[in-house]
């Protein structure tokens, strides 16, 4: 069950979603994009690459959607959202 504070988004490979912050999360506050998503791992099932190419497990209430992010965080990671779009585009063709 989703935490109180977490909102209910529709995650597809591809999408750009933000990391919530928490102490516990690899790259909390930053953005990346769902590379995978793996259901038979009941305990982080959603695959989350950066811009550096790494990649992170994570569990759906540490997720939010770029769009519900706080309009400030959009101006600076923009740029950085296109770019991992493009390097995502670029592995899959």
């Amino acid at each position: 069950m989703p935490e109180n504070d977490a909102i209910s988004i529709d995650i597809k490979v591809g999408n750009a979603v933000g990391i919530r912050r928490s102490w516990r999360s690899p790259y909390a506050g930053s953005f990346g994009v769902v590379s995978a998503i793996e259901p038979s791992d009941g305990y982080c099932i959603y695959v989350i690459e950066f811009e550096d190419g790494l990649q992170f497990r994570y569990k759906r209430h540490e997720l939010e959607s770029a769009m519900a992010c706080p309009t400030y965080r959009h101006e600076h990671a923009v740029g950085k959202l296109l770019k991992v779009a493009r390097q995502l585009v670029r592995r899959l063709a």
